[in-house]
């Protein structure tokens, strides 16, 4: 009765994780689309003194780095940016996010494996 009653928790629990884990997916796909198009621009930009001159010479790297790879590492540090701002979000905006720890409650969040009442 009781390992049923676990199964069936566990499973509400997975069930919620849905929503939230296409919602990131989509997200990273958006903001590394977003990224992507950012970055070049940037680069390509005259307005902005932004090139793999000024990224070769800052960071140390040497020439022979292709200009791919720093591409494709500037692509990744603004979707590591994204994903903070899509956190932020949740955090904010969710219920489970604004819920704050420890605050007491009535109500449990985890059901009772005791619990013989059919509900």
């Amino acid at each position: 009765m009781r390992i049923e009653k676990k199964q069936d928790e566990e499973i509400a629990r997975r069930q919620g994780m849905t929503g939230k884990t296409v919602i990131q997916v989509v997200w990273f796909l958006i903001s590394g689309i977003i990224s992507y198009f950012l970055v070049t621009f940037m680069l390509n930009s005259e307005e902005v003194n932004f090139s793999y001159g000024l990224i070769y010479n800052t960071t140390g790297l040497p020439r022979s780095v292709p200009e791919g790879a720093i591409l494709a590492i500037l692509i990744l540090i603004l979707i590591m940016v994204f994903q903070v701002f899509l956190w932020l979000g949740f955090a904010l905006a969710s219920p489970e996010g604004r819920r704050k720890t420890g605050q007491p409650s009535l109500y449990s969040r985890n059901k009772d494996p005791f619990d013989q009442g059919h509900h």
